[in-house]
């Protein structure tokens, strides 16, 4: 496909996915229902309360963190697709940052003032969590959920990687099939856990699936293409088996092997539906905005949420302190959403913008999607 065509492709695609927005809420609500339903009184003694049938039924909240995987591989090819690495590498710091460092805050002041166990904190951890890679300095994130802010991280840093070499978007296919070589290689033959962490295997197929997904439904199938939506797809199956064995290490319980293949299958289902529909469906303010409050909210939800749920159950009883802990967490993240990353990003930009200067640049000729 020539540059002219593919450019053309580009602009008919360039409206943002509105339902793409509210699957993620709805991920980013799946987890945080599993957590306060679910995790909560089964791991850690982070909940005082069980809350027994209702919880159970929740048992593959976690899947809902997979889907963001996936949504966050076809969006992020897709505006790669059009900046050169040091413009895309702002826009993901000026995205992620200023929400991380508030929720982050927020949890710790939160976890301060409780100071009991299992959450207890010190100003060490805080300085720490503030690189978003704590564990790189000896600390624990300040939130369990912040582990699959790391892998995307490694996953930017890649895309970074391949626009600063020009391998990206041109060779974008290309550089899908080897990833996707050494995660079938990876996770069953050599099962290499510094390769896991480096070349994210155990999760990569998500974002694969996602990145072609993106490839095939904007610039058209090809045999390579549907190769390697096909494979990815697979391993997303093996992924979640392997996830289901460590939930068996963990709780010692765990669904069957078929209910977590078939609730995979449902989470990719509603994934291609959102991609293929949302760009004939007009994405409303509204959907921005849940799509907006989706990651304030997974970065702030679960130990600030059982905190208040331990504080306010024995006064009102634990469903009303989890609709509390709900309707809390979305307040705070619609705060965040509205007041502190607009903010943030002039910010970052501000003061990382007068560099671009200086360094070297990836020209591109594609158009930059609205994020």
């Amino acid at each position: 496909m020539r540059d002219d065509q593919l450019t053309g492709r580009l602009n008919q695609s360039n409206d943002r996915n509105g339902l793409l927005d509210l699957l993620r809420f709805c991920a980013a609500l799946m987890v945080t229902a599993y957590h306060f339903l679910y995790r909560g009184a089964r791991e850690g003694g982070y909940l005082d309360y069980s809350f027994g049938a209702t919880g159970d039924a929740l048992t593959l909240g976690y899947l809902g963190v997979n889907l963001f995987f996936m949504i966050s591989g076809f969006v992020i090819i897709w505006s790669a697709s059009g900046r050169d690495w040091y413009g895309f590498s702002v826009s993901r710091l000026a995205r992620l940052y200023p929400a991380h460092l508030v929720a982050m805050t927020i949890t710790f002041l939160v976890m301060a003032w409780w100071a009991q166990p299992p959450f207890i904190t010190d100003v060490s951890q805080w300085l720490a969590n503030l690189t978003m890679l704590a564990p790189l300095f000896g600390a624990s994130f300040m939130d369990g959920a912040y582990w699959s802010i790391v892998i995307e991280l490694i996953f930017y840093v890649w895309v970074i990687i391949g626009l600063f070499c020009g391998i990206l978007p041109r060779h974008t296919d290309i550089a899908v099939a080897v990833w996707m070589a050494f995660i079938v290689t990876n996770n069953i033959v050599v099962g290499s856990r510094p390769v896991e962490l480096l070349l994210l295997t155990e999760y990569g197929a998500y974002f694969a699936f996602g990145a072609m997904v993106w490839r095939i439904s904007s610039l058209g199938a090809s045999n390579l293409r549907l190769f390697l939506a096909g494979l990815a797809l697979m391993m997303t199956f093996h992924a979640t088996e392997v996830q289901r064995l460590d939930v068996i290490a963990r709780l010692g319980e765990a669904s069957t092997p078929a209910m977590v293949a078939l609730a995979n299958a449902g989470i990719v289902a509603l994934f291609l539906l959102a991609a293929t529909l949302g760009r004939h469906v007009r994405a409303g303010s509204w959907m921005l905005a849940l799509g907006g409050i989706s990651y304030p909210l997974y970065l702030l939800h679960q130990n600030a949420g059982y905190i208040l749920i331990n504080l306010t159950a024995p006064a009102i009883g634990k469903w009303a302190a989890f609709g509390l802990a709900i309707l809390v967490s979305l307040a705070v993240s619609w705060w965040i959403y509205r007041h502190v990353e607009p903010v943030g990003r002039r910010i970052i930009r501000m003061l990382l913008s007068p560099a671009s200067r200086f360094l070297p640049r990836t020209a591109t000729r594609y158009i930059a999607p609205a994020e």
